[in-house]
């Protein structure tokens, strides 16, 4: 996937489906993008609530949704 210069991207280690796998998240204009060992896998957002939820991709649990969110409000504090 071709990185476009223009939206800032984060990158960390996250435990899922029992591995350790290297996620990235790029800010778009509304939403992230989620990228899991560089393969872009889904994208989420926030609701009205301020609340994390996937707007499309491979369905990923709720907790992984929580959990990255956290990490991109922490990488943005």
């Amino acid at each position: 996937m071709m990185k476009d210069e223009h939206y800032p991207a984060i990158g960390f280690g996250l435990d899922y489906a029992n591995q350790l796998i290297y996620c990235e998240v790029i800010m778009r204009d509304n939403y992230y993008d989620v990228l899991f060992n560089g393969e872009l896998t889904a994208s989420i957002a926030h609701n009205v609530d301020w609340d994390w939820l996937q707007t499309s991709g491979v369905i990923l649990n709720d907790e992984t949704i929580a959990e990255i969110g956290l990490k991109i409000e922490r990488y943005y504090q």
